[in-house]
């Protein structure tokens, strides 16, 4: 009877093994089938190294790119070819955030149901809306920078153009010294001095730590003394409430609002709204961004709470964080995969739904107040631009914001490197971007 009984427990913990094993394969294939597919050694989905069949679609069905018998084409269109090169990829595989490598899984046809199951490849629905994408790199024209557009309902990058492009129908030669990052998506992997939209995360950070902020008086006569040094500001704005010093963009003001804030209480901050972190756009990273902690009642501190000193944000990060103001506080995990709607979608709470309230009338009066409704017709927009001092006089635009519009759930960020003034140049790429999404 006891040889009968450890038998039976040995049969018992061989069973119950072989379910634990069977259990980690089917969670690891479950994860990972996708990636073991993709392997380029496997015959039935690669052909000389390359991708057998398949295709990328728009969101709205427009072809982007098909493989047939290993042989990849992209748009016959070269606008659309320049304007979704960094979210596809090169056929060389320079551009690290590409489609055709980054999503081969999907594009084959592969699901973890059926396999490989279509002889002619799979159809790869990518959440990119290609007219958003020819809007924001005809706006862009000749400068460098990064629009960058999602639906802050769903997680959708719908645009993420990076300039300067180049066609993947006619690469270029670049030289060894050459500096201009044509392969870099500056979207999701550039991160740049923000100037004053980074004013939104100390607004944010005083309306939560600072008590009767919202009826605070401001003086701004130009200056700023502290820390034995100025912070300026292009003119004195005079007496100021909070709001106002927001739609001025008041250097003094938000300098003096960094300065009793602390930089532990900023960068707090900073790193709850992502805007120092790697972001994750499905399988993809993004570059982190910055916030240095500079000592108290320093010059230093003044100027990181108004997006200066070493502070840099990426246009996709900061793009989230607008969009998390107009979701209430909540940020949704980002993709390139087309949802179509909200359902499943994983969210995270970046802002207490009741700042992110205070600071949505107070972006809609920048709009009103400093870059004029009319400038955005038929748009309800939410902005703040930023013109960011990067050294040697140069200057990067900003402009972002979001659409208070439940049909329209677009966040959005534009950065163009050395463009001068925010809301003279960034303002109006910004437009032309989102007139394209409401169509």
């Amino acid at each position: 009877m006891k040889r009968v009984r450890t038998r039976a427990m040995a049969v018992a913990l061989i069973v119950a093994l072989a379910v634990g094993l069977l259990g980690f394969y089917v969670v690891r294939y479950a994860l990972h089938g996708g990636q073991w597919v993709a392997f380029t050694s496997n015959g039935d989905a690669y052909t000389g190294g390359k991708l057998k069949a398949g295709r990328i679609v728009d969101r709205n069905g427009e072809t982007l790119y098909s493989v047939e018998n290993g042989v990849g084409s992209y748009s016959p269109d070269e606008i659309t070819r320049r304007s979704t090169l960094h979210s596809l990829g090169d056929r060389a595989g320079n551009i690290g955030t590409g489609a055709i490598y980054k999503y081969a899984d999907r594009i084959l046809g592969y699901d973890p149901v059926n396999g490989l199951y279509s002889p002619g490849g799979g159809t790869f629905h990518m959440s990119l809306d290609a007219d958003v994408c020819r809007a924001a790199y005809k706006a862009l024209g000749d400068r460098s920078g990064a629009v960058t557009v999602i639906n802050y309902l769903t997680g959708e990058v719908l645009c993420a153009v990076s300039t300067p492009s180049f066609d993947p129908d006619d690469p270029p030669k670049i030289a060894p010294d050459d500096t201009s990052g044509i392969y870099m998506n500056r979207a999701l992997s550039a991160a740049y001095t923000p100037g004053s939209v980074f004013k939104v995360v100390t607004l944010a950070a005083a309306l939560e730590n600072i008590e009767g902020i919202e009826d605070r008086s401001f003086h701004c006569d130009g200056t700023y003394d502290v820390g034995g040094g100025q912070v300026t500001c292009p003119r004195a704005h005079g007496d100021m409430k909070l709001e106002d010093a927001l739609a001025n963009s008041c250097n003094c003001a938000f300098g003096e609002l960094a300065v009793e804030l602390g930089g532990d209480t900023l960068n707090g901050y900073a790193e709850k709204y992502g805007l120092t972190s790697r972001l994750s756009v499905d399988s993809i990273l993004t570059a982190s961004g910055k916030f240095d902690v500079a000592p108290a009642e320093s010059l230093n501190l003044a100027w990181s709470g108004v997006g200066q000193y070493n502070d840099l944000v990426t246009p996709i990060a900061m793009a989230r964080l607008m969009g998390a103001i107009a979701n209430s506080g909540k940020a949704p995990e980002l993709t390139e995969v087309r949802r179509g709607s909200n359902l499943g979608v994983d969210y995270r709470r970046v802002m207490m739904s009741s700042t992110a309230g205070k600071i949505d009338p107070m972006l809609d009066y920048c709009v009103a107040h400093t870059y004029g409704d009319e400038n955005f017709p038929g748009l309800e927009l939410r902005a703040k631009s930023g013109t960011a001092e990067t050294g040697g006089g140069d200057t990067n635009a900003w402009f972002a914001g979001y659409l208070n519009d439940p049909e329209h759930p677009y966040a959005f960020a534009v950065c163009v490197e050395k463009g001068g003034g925010g809301a003279s140049t960034a303002g109006p790429i910004a437009n032309a971007v989102l007139q394209a999404a409401v169509k």
